[in-house]
């Protein structure tokens, strides 16, 4: 923190001394004079993380954002399965759905949510659509889950999509990740 407090007093020193001898603060532009290229949706390179950003922008928090099976055990609560789908084309919408897999839970009954994020090439993940919550049992089924979707804006391109679900198992504490579900979709949605 003090090194943080520090480089903001020399970068304020550092504009004050350019102000006063008339000099400009202003980044200059490129040599090439060519802005960067806005961001638009695209293939999430192999490994790819980046950051989460809700509908309006805002930076997310997400945890447990594997898809495999439940990582080190917890000191306290269960562990849920991963019940996400792979985000999939179902006309003329990018679809995504959300279930109840127990794994080391052993209530029947949670509360599901699932939310779809379109890849875009500043290597962010951008929130298109979420469900609403639903009350399921373990096993999942097409009346016995919940289900996130969107309109496509363009069908000609091949996009990266995650599906990211969140499981609220009823009378048992878990450990609350948002476990996910990648894929290739043809689907834009601007």
């Amino acid at each position: 923190m003090i090194r943080n407090m520090r480089a903001s007093s020399v970068a304020v020193a550092l504009a004050v001394a350019l102000l006063s001898t008339g000099a400009s603060a202003v980044a200059a532009s490129p040599a090439s004079g060519a802005a960067p290229a806005a961001a638009r949706p695209g293939l999430a390179p192999a490994g790819a993380g980046g950051t989460y950003l809700d509908q309006k922008g805002n930076v997310l928090s997400m945890r447990g954002a594997n898809a495999g099976p439940a990582g080190s055990a917890q000191l306290l609560g269960c562990t849920p399965g991963n019940g996400a789908d792979n985000p999939h084309y179902t006309a003329p919408d990018v679809s995504g759905h959300g279930t109840y897999v127990k794994g080391s839970c052993t209530n029947n009954t949670a509360k599901v949510f699932n939310c779809l994020y379109e890849f875009y090439t500043d290597n962010t993940w951008r929130q298109k659509a979420c469900s609403t919550t639903v009350t399921v049992t373990a096993g999942g089924g097409s009346g016995n889950r919940s289900n996130a979707r969107h309109a496509c804006d363009s069908t000609g391109q091949a996009i990266s999509w995650r599906n990211h679900e969140d499981v609220d198992v009823i009378g048992e504490i878990d450990t609350g990740d948002t476990p996910y579900r990648q894929a290739t979709v043809n689907c834009v949605v601007n």
